[in-house]
């Protein structure tokens, strides 16, 4: 008996939100708002953080709709990968390291500055004689070793603890924030704030959406939870969006707060925030109300050191799938053997986050994180495009999205304008994240051959040679029953083009399993490709190939690439799945781009007659090629039919019909026309004096489900016989059919 790894289902929703909730109000929101209002004005600042959780709400519903169909742990890097592979899934890897990397640096000097904020008051703090610059670096310094050492040494019994802390955070601000509604309903002369509302123009604002956009990072975390969460495909999705809703509310009335309970003339409001700078929102609630500077203190150093504590886990984890997946050395991905944890990938994102906090003021800091978390996202909202137009029949999506493509489309252009913006206000931050892509790419191309070794471990030659030029046909085998047939059915056309013949079956996994196991379950498939070979004629060149995929589709349509395909022969019981024209991958594998040969095997192989009905077209060119084929191979004769609905004269169907019997000069086709109502019934009786039964595509099936159309498929669903279905690609518009349909 097999046993089922996998890791234990003990997170509800409640749960959940606490994690995206925790992550979202870490340090940003105490140092950038301050410094936002100083630059962007009471409104500006409101309005930021009202569009930022709408443009968080847009990139939310992407996470929840990926983490929905692939709950797994990988997160923003796993999806991004997913979607696009190669360089870009490498880079989207090496940025979200660094971006954590960056934002455990931010949220190890906001832990300082707001400490020495607190010791500042005091007696004992004077009297050492110490710049308050250095003590902060020294106290970042601190605070992240501390948390390295607990991170080396495994402490893995938080979760209640993190829990309480974001409870803490939420009803403090929570709490300020009520405090300060109350406070302006006693004191209405303080809404005088507002009148200067966007000193500095609406420029800056974007400006304060970007530097802001930090705080409304975080809620991602909960899309790594996807193999530890009760019901993930409704609970994540649900986590997700009611987390970004809470945290905007919180944080526009955390703002209404700091902008109402500054004492000082409203004037001088945005000077006066932009003199305090980082520590800006802890004077104004200090000025607020009673001990609110040692309130807005602890909540500030609890958030910045439970988010510090999780940036370092969730990097140090990054890093080492990278380098697992071999795109960075292999070492950094050891394991130590007793702490059971990726040492050297820990000690390398300490080493960048200690960089970062000592070398960069705090507002390059925030700056640089807020760049590469909006790159990131943005990245996220192309992937979810990307995945649902080329994987979406064969995902189990427990969301979608409303309104799709065109709210990932416009939080792509929302994040790119806002990253550029960010340049207004930190270009430092933009020359750190151009040097760290440069690297990235130098990188890249050092392990392009690590990259390259993954990839053959999606494939497997079994027999055979592919030669560089002539016409390829690929044969998708998987069921034993047919797949002696439709070989032979390939076979037969290779010969006819000069061509050769790949026999191609694909061995799937869950989507949480690596690619890697899959050759453990390879046997079944293995046999059957070299017994399915044994059946040929061998006098066609032959190769054999297995590939691992996730999915059926992604196998044949990677084999599709892999081997430039000219034309894909995919087999059909004749049967239809609910919902479906074919079946889930069948509906998703006709629209391959190269030419398609679906196959219904009917009942005996002998073919002596051949029917072809048709009202012509490019689709019924390829089919009247393949009927050709086939009738010269087996020395049949072709009915060429044309069922006329219309009482047309029977010169003007031989004039439409003219390159169809062209293509079949010398194949023994005779032209039949049947005056009739019901094409179906109609060629169904043919079928019954026939023995092979061709169709092309229809040309009316534009806006039909399926590429073949409804009669086409009708038809092969109820002649006995055995039933060709042929498309051929279009190209570009195909594609275009494709995207909008």
């Amino acid at each position: 008996m097999e046993e089922e790894i996998g890791l234990s289902r003990g997170l509800s929703m409640w749960h959940l939100m606490m994690m995206g909730m925790g992550m979202m109000i870490g340090a940003g929101v105490f140092v950038a708002t301050g410094i936002s209002i100083g630059f962007a004005g009471p409104g500006g600042v409101l309005v930021a953080f009202a569009l930022n959780g709408l443009v968080a709400l847009f990139s939310a519903m992407s996470f929840a709709e990926l983490a929905s169909a692939l709950p797994t742990a990988g997160g923003a890097y796993t999806y991004i990968d997913e979607a696009f592979k190669g360089l870009i899934g490498f880079i989207s890897g090496w940025l979200n390291w660094f971006a954590l990397t960056v934002a455990g640096s931010l949220y190890a000097i906001t832990f300082a500055t707001y400490t020495v904020f607190l010791l500042e008051g005091t007696k004992w703090f004077s009297s050492l004689g110490v710049e308050s610059g250095l003590v902060i670096k020294a106290l970042a310094l601190l605070i992240i070793a501390v948390f390295v050492v607990i991170n080396y040494i495994g402490v893995s019994e938080t979760g209640n603890i993190e829990n309480l802390i974001t409870i803490g955070q939420m009803s403090t601000l929570l709490f300020i924030g009520a405090f300060a509604v109350f406070y302006t309903i006693l004191h209405p002369e303080r809404l005088s704030h507002f009148s200067n509302f966007v000193p500095n123009g609406w420029g800056k604002v974007l400006a304060a959406m970007g530097f802001t956009y930090v705080g409304f990072e975080g809620y991602e975390v909960i899309a790594h939870a996807g193999e530890e969460a009760f019901d993930p495909k409704e609970s994540i999705p649900k986590a997700i969006l009611y987390s970004v809703v809470a945290v905007t509310t919180t944080y526009l009335l955390f703002a209404f707060a700091a902008i109402v309970g500054a004492d000082v003339s409203p004037e001088n409001l945005t000077a006066w925030f932009a003199f305090h700078g980082a520590v800006g929102m802890g004077e104004a609630i200090k000025d607020l109300m009673p001990y609110g500077g040692l309130l807005i203190t602890l909540a500030a150093i609890f958030s910045s050191t439970s988010a510090l504590n999780a940036t370092i886990y969730s990097s140090t984890r990054v890093l080492f799938a990278i380098s697992r997946d071999g795109k960075l050395p292999r070492f950094i991905s050891k394991i130590h053997p007793v702490r059971r944890v990726p040492h050297i990938a820990l000690a390398l994102s300490s080493i960048i986050i200690v960089t970062v906090a000592l070398a960069l003021p705090i507002e390059d800091v925030a700056a640089s994180a807020d760049i590469v978390f909006l790159l990131i996202f943005l990245l996220v909202n192309a992937a979810v495009i990307k995945i649902r137009r080329e994987r979406g029949d064969e995902l189990d999506y427990g969301f979608l999205m409303p309104y799709f493509p065109f709210i990932p489309l416009i939080a792509i252009a929302l994040q790119g304008v806002l990253s550029i913006w960010i340049f207004d206000v930190s270009p430092t931050a933009w020359f750190v994240t151009l040097g760290w892509v440069i690297l990235g790419l130098a990188l890249s191309s050092r392990y392009k051959g690590a990259r390259e070794a993954k990839e053959a471990l999606r494939r497997e030659v079994v027999f055979g040679e592919w030669l560089p030029e002539g016409y390829k046909v690929l044969v998708a085998i998987s069921n034993p029953r047919n797949a002696p047939y439709l070989a032979r059915v390939g076979e037969t056309i290779a010969r006819a083009r000069k061509g050769e013949l790949a026999l191609v079956s694909v061995v799937t996994v869950p989507e949480q399993t690596p690619l890697e196991e899959a050759h453990r379950f390879a046997g079944p498939a293995l046999e059957l490709l070299r017994r399915v070979r044994e059946g040929l004629g061998g006098d066609v060149n032959v190769r054999g190939v297995l590939y691992y995929a996730h999915s059926v589709y992604r196998g044949i349509l990677s084999a599709i690439k892999n081997k430039k395909a000219d034309l894909l022969v995919l087999g059909w019981r004749g049967r239809s799945r609910l919902g479906y024209i074919f079946g889930s991958n069948l509906d998703r594998l006709v629209e391959a781009p190269c030419d398609v040969l679906l196959v219904k095997p009917g009942r005996g192989e002998e073919v002596k007659r051949i029917l072809f009905p048709t009202a012509g077209g490019p689709h019924s060119l390829l089919a009247a090629e393949i009927a050709r084929i086939f009738a010269l191979e087996k020395g049949a004769s072709v009915t060429v039919l044309y069922v006329d609905r219309e009482g047309i004269e029977r010169k003007r169907i031989e004039r439409r019909l003219e390159p169809v019997m062209r293509i079949l000069n010398g194949a023994r086709g005779t032209l039949k026309v049947v005056r009739s109502d019901d094409p179906k019934r109609t060629i169904l009786s043919e079928c019954r004096d026939h023995d092979l039964v061709i169709m092309g595509a229809s040309e009316s099936s534009l806006f039909a489900r399926s590429l073949f159309g409804e009669l086409p498929v009708e038809v092969a669903k109820e002649c006995e016989k055995t039933v060709f279905l042929v498309k051929k690609d279009l190209g570009r518009r195909s594609w275009l059919r494709r995207w909008f349909l």
